[in-house]
Formats: structure tokens, C-alpha cells, sequence
């Protein structure tokens, strides 16, 4: 199951099990970094976005779509038990968390050369194109806080990781670009 609706919308309410990867964002380049090309996908899409997205997918060598949501999440309103919520937090409140004895996990999902550049202090860094193989390196045992750049990547990483069985992921909204505009305190080679 593919959502491809912005991270927002996704994290709102998404379809159990669905990966995520919005169809307004670096949607080709995901697709083929995150699917599988011998699974067959069905899309979840905002109503009227479905030929858009097989037309898309089609480019890149996805001829597997097996079909989509009907009227799009609307239609799960009867059915509350098949639909899942991703909690979020904003940098601040992250920044407190942090200073407290139970401070959560945070997974930087970045590239490894933004990492460098300047990170939360604390964070492990697992680029989002290797996440799926190195799996085993995320962090467990404590709530996890994923972030990226500006929030793109980490809704897909967070779906990544939902699917693989981990359940408590908080997405850092707005990712790393508010985390700096809050005037909050990053480590690396920008601070120099």
C-alpha cells in the first residue's frame, strides 16, 4: 500500500501498514529507492490523483499497480480500527525532552554530508536510503524522534519504520530547518 498524500495528511490518519511517499515531494526518486518493483502496489491518493500517480510510477518502471482506496481515506470512516495516527513534536518541546533523565532517541534521516554539517547533539544519523537494510541500528527502548531536513523524509522513514514493527515514532515537525529557526542548539562542522 502506497500513501501518497503529504506527510501532514499521512500522519494524521493513514491506512495501516501503508508506506508513504507524497506525490508532491521527490516522489520518483523515493518510489524507486523505498519499493519493492516485483510487488504489486495499491495507491492511496486524494480522489483524482490515482491516474497521476500510475502515469508517475509507470516512468520509473512500477507497471505493478494493482489498483487504489476508492474515494481515498474518506472511505475508512466506518472502519476506525484499520486506520493509525503518527504522533508529532515540535522543536521546543523536543528540546525540553531532551534535557530529562527519559530523553528520547532521535534518528536523523538525512544524508550523511548534511549530518556532518550539523546535527541535534545526540542524534544517530541513518540516511533514509539505507534505512530499510540497516534496520537494526535504530535505536529501541525509548521513544523515537525522527527528522529530516524539513519533514519529506522522515514521513517516509517513520512508514518505513511503522512497518517493520516499531510504534513509538514522533515525527520532529517542520525536521531540522525549524529546529535551527527556533535558535535551538546543533553540533557539527557548521557551529564551527
Amino acid at each position: 500500500m502506497l500513501d501518497v498524500r503529504d506527510a501532514a495528511d499521512y500522519e494524521g490518519a493513514h491506512l495501516a501498514g501503508a508506506i508513504n511517499i507524497g506525490i508532491a515531494g521527490s516522489f520518483a526518486p523515493w518510489a524507486g529507492v523505498v519499493l519493492e518493483q516485483s510487488k504489486p502496489i495499491v495507491v492511496i491518493a486524494d480522489p483524482g490523483m490515482e491516474e497521476e500517480v500510475a502515469v508517475r510510477l509507470g516512468r520509473i518502471g512500477f507497471d505493478s499497480m494493482a489498483g487504489y482506496l476508492d474515494g481515498g481515506m474518506q472511505v475508512l470512516s466506518p472502519r476506525p480500527d484499520l486506520v493509525v495516527r503518527t504522533e508529532r513534536i515540535t522543536a521546543p518541546t523536543l528540546a525540553e525532552q531532551l534535557t530529562t533523565p527519559d530523553a528520547p532517541a532521535i534518528l536523523d534521516v538525512r544524508t550523511e554530508g548534511e549530518w556532518v554539517a550539523g546535527h541535534i547533539e545526540g542524534s544517530v544519523n541513518l540516511p533514509l536510503t539505507y534505512l530499510k537494510g540497516r534496520i537494526a541500528e535504530v535505536p529501541k527502548g525509548r521513544p523515537l524522534i525522527v527528522h529530516c531536513a524539513a519533514g519529506y523524509r522522515s514521513a517516509v522513514a517513520i512508514s518505513i519504520l511503522e512497518n517493520q514493527g516499531f510504534t513509538d515514532v514522533i515525527d520532529l515537525v517542520g525536521g531540522l530547518g525549524v529546529w535551527e529557526a527556533s535558535k535551538l542548539e546543533t553540533v557539527g562542522a557548521s557551529t564551527g
